[in-house]
Order: C-alpha cells, then structure tokens, then sequence
C-alpha cells in the first residue's frame, strides 16, 4: 500500500507527525507531502520518503502555512495531476485550508485526519485572556475554524485519536459521525520502559539517597495557552519550595524561559531529540501536565510506559485516557494545588510501593495503548477507504 501524507511542517520531534505509527507499519511506503523539514538532515524511517514543496511557508500559527502549502500542493501538482496516481490514500495531517478538498478530483481516497478541533484552541486562549485580548484571539481563529468546519463537513473520511475529540467535531461542526474512524496514540514498549529495578530502588543508587535525578518533568511546547504554562509554573514553584527537582522539556518563550530561571530546582532542557525525551522521564520520577485540552495525550502513556505516574487535569480526553488505568492520575482542571499535592503524595510513597505502581501502569497501558495495535487501527482505515472507493 501507498499513502501520501500531506502536512505543512514535518517536524519529526512532534508527536502529530506520527511518524513511529508509520515505522510500525513497514509494509506501507508513506510519502511525506511538506514544506519543511526539521530538523534537516534527519534519518527518517525506511519506509517513509519526504518530498518537499519549493515554495517558502510562512508562519506556523493561525493558518498563514496553512493557506500557502494548499497552494503550493495544488500549484505543483494538481488534482488531474499523475503525481496521484501514485498512492492508494492521500492522507491529510492536520492541515486546515479546505483547497485541499479538490484532490478528490484524483480519484485517489482522501482520509482527513485531525487531532483536536480548533475551537478547544480558540476556548482556551478566550478563557485565559482578558476580554480585550480575547477579541485578538477570536479575530486569529476566525478563518481557521470556517476551514477546519467546512473539510470536516465535507471530507469523505476522518480520522482521530479519542471518543472525545469524535464527540467535539460532532458538536462543534455537526460533523456526520459514521464518517469518523479512531485511532489512538500508541506508546512504543521497547523504546519507553523503566530503567530502574526494585534493586535499585531498595539500593537507593544515587550518591545523594534519591532513585532519579529528577522527580518530576514536564514535556511539550507551551508557547499557547492551551498548554496551561500559567499553571505549571504556580506547580513549579510550589513544588521547588520543598525540594522538588524539576526537569522542564520543551519550547518556552523568552517570558517563560526568564521565569523559569528565577526558580530554584528547575533545570530547562528545551527542545530536544526523542531519544533524549524517552531518556529524561526515566531520569525522572513523575510526569505532569497541565494542558487546557488534550485530543488524547501522547506523552502521558510514554511515562507510564516507562512506570512513571503522569498527573494531568481533566481536560479533554485525559480522563478518557488515564481514568481506567488509575482515576487517581486524573487533576481538576486548572487546580494547581491538587495538582502538587498528587506529585508530594507520590514522592511521600516508599520505593517498593512506587515501583509497584509503576510496574502496574506500565502493564495497564501497554495492554490498552500499544504501538502495534494503534498500527493495525490505522491500516485498517487504510483497507477501509481502499476497499468501499
């Protein structure tokens, strides 16, 4: 099988990109339809193939790389042509300019593929802003959500990634729901696994008494206010006062990054590779998260693939996610305090009971996330689109 995945920015750091789903299924050659690659020079899995637009994108955020890169999909190779006929799926990634909708003139299958509407970004940002501010955002997601809600209306086929974010497109776009097809996250068992023994534990090996450099981490870009930075910094704070050790991964403003500096304890690593990620939460003790929505949550079932709690308010489909694991790992929404108070309770755990609970989290989410069976989920939407075209 040939799919064609088309997204604006193939930034193989990010999980959207999919691109250990698509190593998962060496039998499908993938060609990555872009406008960028990041970073350059990257090994990319043998069976996917970047083919990169000359023309320039412009910036990232609220649609302006959306509305070139359709122009320059369609400049470059348009609907009738033969570049096409190549791939039995064209799949598009997250991309918003609904130009993209005539490529079902190819007579190639279209599956559009979406991890969380953008309305949850626009009730994020409004519900952290003043109402001044507000206007700005709403005047930003204006064009994006007309978009996202007219390829949702009218794209054959779309897939995402929780019952929850199925649920949101039906309510926010009144998008026909026998159309949509899920395919979770899955988490890599043999790359995500605990580095640390019930020996190890019991040994206390490091020289200063603890079982790992870090107690606590945090992953991801919280430049948006959807990702709750606001949040997790009163977390930060309150926990360094106690000790806590803190491993802050991801992009940060230059506001965030100075704010950060002020406290004690925090040690800000940026944006870093994947084996470096996978490295730093088993360096680490437990995982937070303080996002204002997530479609699913890849990085939470990385660290407790790792047997690493991740603690994560109650936004989007986390409950979804982690309540059948453990309810406990489940925070109120924008409770900052409860939110130090899971990690404190945690780390108070002796070493046996928290390696006991790590080894059942592991277990829990492999049996219900695992790599493989979101790899076969997504080749059967694959088979499903090709066989019914």
């Amino acid at each position: 099988m040939r799919v064609c995945v088309l997204m604006p920015f193939l930034d193989v750091y990010k999980g959207g990109n999919h691109l250990p789903l698509f190593r998962a299924l060496p039998d499908v050659q993938f060609t990555v339809l872009t406008g960028s690659v990041h970073p350059k020079g990257v090994v990319l899995p043998a069976n996917v193939r970047a083919v990169k637009l000359d023309g320039r994108l412009v910036s990232y955020y609220y649609g302006f790389a959306d509305r070139r890169f359709a122009c320059e999909v369609l400049r470059t190779y348009p609907a009738g042509h033969p570049f096409w006929k190549d791939f039995d799926v064209l799949h598009l990634n997250q991309t918003l300019h609904p130009s993209l909708l005539t490529l079902q003139e190819s007579g190639v299958p279209l599956l559009y593929a979406v991890h969380h509407p953008v309305t949850v970004d626009l009730g994020a940002a409004l519900g952290e802003s003043s109402p001044v501010t507000g206007l700005l955002w709403r005047a930003r997601y204006y064009s994006l959500i007309g978009w996202q809600r007219r390829i949702c209306r009218e794209a054959p086929h779309i897939m995402t990634v929780s019952q929850t974010v199925a649920a949101r497109l039906q309510d926010d776009y009144t998008c026909d729901p026998a159309k949509i097809s899920i395919v979770p996250n899955g988490v890599d068992g043999e790359r995500f696994q605990p580095s640390l023994s019930l020996e190890s534990f019991g040994r206390q090996a490091r020289p200063d008494g603890r079982e790992t450099e870090f107690d606590c981490i945090a992953v991801g870009s919280f430049l948006h206010p959807r990702k709750g930075f606001r949040y997790l910094f009163e977390t930060y704070r309150a926990l360094t006062r106690d000790g806590v050790r803190i491993a802050d991964v991801g992009k940060r403003s230059p506001t965030q990054r100075r704010q950060l500096q002020k406290l004690t304890g925090v040690t800000s690593f940026g944006t870093v590779p994947d084996d470096k990620i996978t490295e730093l939460i088993q360096r680490s003790s437990i995982l937070v998260s303080t996002s204002l929505y997530e479609g699913f949550g890849l990085s939470l079932i990385e660290a407790l693939a790792c047997g690493r709690p991740a603690f994560a308010f109650d936004a989007g489909a986390v409950s979804e996610v982690l309540s059948p694991i453990d309810p406990s790992l489940v925070v109120p929404i924008r409770d900052s305090a409860a939110l130090v108070r899971r990690v404190q309770e945690f780390l108070a755990l002796s070493a046996e009971e928290r390696l006991k609970r790590g080894n059942r989290y592991r277990e829990e989410v492999l049996k219900r996330y695992s790599l493989r069976a979101s790899a076969d989920a997504l080749r059967a939407v694959y088979e499903r689109l090709c066989s019914t075209f």
